[in-house]
């Protein structure tokens, strides 16, 4: 914590006019707003998807054969799941 963070106190500075004050005031809000949409971006599961989305086009756009082998490997696994379930469940 630098000295400057350590003399801050909360509330208007002493001997501060009232568009100073007033300034403060909406300095915070915009970084209260900054600091709430950063948690709901983090929060937010469709936002997730579409970088998750746009991470896999931009890879599957640069080279394809990772990301198809990935797939397959994916689709593969899910298969042997599903067939050791159904072969479980017929006993």
């Amino acid at each position: 914590m630098s000295d400057d963070e350590s003399d801050q106190k909360p509330g208007p500075r002493e001997g501060a006019s009232i568009p100073e004050i007033e300034l403060d005031i909406a300095r915070t809000r915009e970084q209260f707003k900054e600091t709430l949409d950063a948690i709901e971006d983090k929060l937010s599961v469709p936002a997730h998807a579409r970088r998750l989305k746009a991470s896999v086009k931009r890879r599957l756009d640069d080279d394809p054969a990772p990301v198809i082998a990935t797939a397959a490997a994916g689709v593969a696994g899910v298969a042997a799941i599903v067939a050791g379930v159904v072969k479980i469940a017929r006993r």
